[in-house]
């Protein structure tokens, strides 16, 4: 004759640690959102960082809610989550975003556009794996241009002056743009950004 026994607590309460344990082993970090991007000075986000020398575009942390509308962090812990986040999938955002290069009758690249439908493309200039990718291609110190929040223009510093065509190309972009983001050229170091001048057409 054989006994029917039921489990006993203890061994209900392992396999249910276990159960929880696989559990928090699967489930995918949550994606907060938060990018740290660059928005025109004129924006004003509770929480801001200058860029040394610029005085038309600052850093700030926001997340997409649709229909191009930017909700800005006010915490220093979004801020921090939102720089880790960029160090750890930079390469895979650009990845995502459209690149076109550009060379000369030299074949040496003069340029390079960055395009993306996403209002946070800017996030990617701020991330180690940006500066890794076309420190390479275009030298050390290149130029960025960020007319709107779609649009970026890298350019070699070797190569003085951004060509008038290409100025007044992105001047017209900037001008025409719903959400504009800045005129001005920036130098990207390792370090991070620094104003280098204002887009001029002549």
């Amino acid at each position: 004759m054989t006994a029917n026994t039921t489990p006993s607590h203890g061994k209900r309460a392992f396999l249910l640690l276990i159960l929880l344990a696989n559990l928090s082993v699967a489930a995918p970090e949550r994606d907060h959102g938060w990018r740290e991007i660059i928005v025109p000075s004129i924006d004003r986000p509770a929480l801001f960082q200058s860029i040394p020398g610029s005085t038309t575009a600052s850093l700030a942390v926001a997340r997409d809610t649709g229909y191009d509308r930017l909700d800005y962090a006010t915490t220093r812990g979004a801020w921090r989550w939102a720089r880790e986040r960029g160090r750890a999938r930079g390469r895979e955002w650009l990845a995502a975003a459209g690149t076109e290069i550009r060379r000369d009758r030299h074949q040496v690249i003069d340029r390079i556009l960055i395009s993306s439908d996403s209002p946070l493309l800017s996030s990617i200039t701020l991330t180690p794996a940006f500066y890794a990718k076309f420190e390479p291609l275009l030298g050390e110190g290149f130029h960025l241009v960020i007319p709107d929040r779609r649009t970026i223009a890298l350019y070699p510093r070797l190569g003085g002056r951004i060509p008038p065509g290409d100025a007044k190309v992105l001047i017209e972009i900037n001008r025409l743009s719903t959400y504009p983001v800045s005129r001005e050229v920036f130098r990207v170091t390792r370090d991070g950004l620094v104003a280098d001048g204002i887009l001029s057409e002549e």
